[in-house]
C-alpha cells in the first residue's frame, strides 16, 4: 500500500483535491475534518483550556486567534493535537492495507515532520491572489487571519520544492483530476 500525503498552503485547494481522489474511487483522510471531531471530546476541551492562557473556555474562535499570535500557545496546542492526529492517520492506514494507494490530506505536512510518515507527498498550490480570495471567502473575522497564517507556515514555493509532486488547483476539474492520474501512474 501506497500512503500519499497531500499538502500545501491555508486556501491553496487542498480540500479540493481531497474531493477529487475521493470521486475517484480513492480512500482519503483529513487532517482537518480529524481536528474538527476531536475538538468535540470534552476532556480534550478541559486539557486544552488547562494548557492555553486566556482561553477560560473552549471556544475555536478565541484559539485561533491565540494561536496565531502567541507562539508558545500555538506549540503547546501542537503538542496536544499533533499525536492525536498522527494516531489517527496511523488508524485510516491499518484500516486500509489493502488499497493499493491511499490520501491523506496533512495542511502542516513539513512543518509538523509528518512527511516522513508518507510514501510520497503532493503540494496542491495556486496564486497568492487566488488563496487570499478564498481566505476572504470563509469570512475569518481576523482580517490578520491570513498574514499571520503565512508566517507561522513555509511558503507555497517552498512546499512546492520539498513535495514529489505538485497540483495547480486553479485548474478545472477535469484537468485536476488527469494530474491527479498521472501522478497515480508514476507512483
Amino acid at each position: 500500500m501506497k500512503h500519499i500525503a497531500i499538502t500545501g498552503s491555508f486556501a491553496s485547494g487542498k480540500s479540493f483535491v481531497l474531493k477529487c481522489l475521493k470521486s475517484m474511487g480513492y480512500k482519503v483522510f483529513s487532517c482537518d475534518d480529524y481536528v474538527r471531531k476531536l475538538y468535540e471530546d470534552k476532556k480534550l476541551q478541559k486539557l486544552v483550556e488547562n494548557s492555553i492562557k486566556n482561553l477560560d473556555q473552549f471556544d475555536k474562535k478565541k484559539l485561533a486567534i491565540i494561536i496565531y499570535n502567541d507562539n508558545n500557545a500555538r506549540k503547546k496546542l501542537e503538542a496536544i493535537i499533533h499525536p492525536m492526529v498522527r494516531s489517527g492517520i496511523e488508524d485510516f492506514a491499518q484500516k486500509n492495507l489493502n488499497e493499493q494507494v491511499i490520501f491523506s490530506e496533512v495542511p502542516l505536512l513539513f512543518e509538523s515532520g509528518f512527511d516522513k510518515y508518507f510514501s510520497q507527498t503532493i503540494c496542491v498550490y495556486c496564486l497568492e491572489k487566488t488563496r487570499l480570495k478564498r481566505s476572504e471567502l470563509r469570512r475569518i473575522e481576523d482580517n490578520d487571519f491570513f498574514e499571520k497564517l503565512k508566517k507561522i507556515q513555509l511558503p507555497q514555493e517552498e512546499k512546492q520544492k520539498l513535495a514529489d509532486f505538485t497540483i495547480n488547483s486553479e485548474a478545472d476539474l477535469f484537468e485536476v483530476k488527469q494530474s491527479l492520474q498521472n501522478i497515480i501512474e508514476k507512483i
